[in-house]
């Protein structure tokens, strides 16, 4: 592993620190399974946290599956932890079960045939959504990959589906580093 490498796993690290102490939303029952559940809500759903993943080797035929590799400081914490989805500022991210979830990341971003095709043929690799409820796809933007990092981007769901073509809505962050750092430093709100 690179001298790289390790500072972004330990930025990882801290991130993942900062959305358990931040207090991620409860989830009900069909949401997250029940070895991440924590304490019971008064209102049926559970407390839960990003947990270390003893185990993520599924992920692998995920990221076969994918027309380009993630980014490094993606993989990261795919392959090292678990979680369900959850909310940090603008992006809301699939979850990493390993169980048969909605947003679970290694089904949902290829389910609607409307967008992945054209995604994927522009060089854009989703792994969540706006946050809010919103459908359009927050993406890495693989054309300005930059070593193994790539910026964060929210295109138009109704442009791809209707005319597919790609608009970029917002950037978010010129690379998922500098999300984690500005999530981190800025307390992004966690939900």
């Amino acid at each position: 592993m690179t001298a790289n490498n390790k500072a972004v796993d330990a930025l990882v690290d801290e991130f993942v620190q900062y959305a358990n102490r931040a207090g991620l939303e409860p989830k009900f029952p069909n949401e997250i399974p029940s070895d991440l559940r924590g304490s019971e809500t008064d209102y049926g759903a559970f407390e839960w946290q990003i947990c270390p993943a003893t185990n993520n080797m599924r992920i692998e035929g995920f990221l076969q599956q994918l027309p380009q590799v993630l980014p490094h400081p993606f993989r990261s914490p795919i392959m090292r932890y678990r979680f369900a989805q959850f909310e940090v500022g603008p992006v809301m991210f699939f979850a990493n079960t390993g169980q048969p979830l909605f947003n679970e990341l290694s089904t949902s971003v290829f389910r609607d045939k409307g967008l992945f095709p054209t995604l994927h043929q522009n060089g854009y690799l989703e792994f969540g959504k706006r946050s809010g409820g919103w459908y359009d796809p927050i993406c890495f933007d693989m054309k300005r990959r930059h070593q193994d990092d790539a910026p964060l981007v929210q295109l138009d769901h109704e442009e791809i589906l209707i005319r597919s073509c790609i608009k970029i809505v917002l950037e978010i962050a010129p690379s998922f580093t500098a999300f984690l750092k500005r999530a981190i430093t800025d307390k992004l709100p966690v939900h």
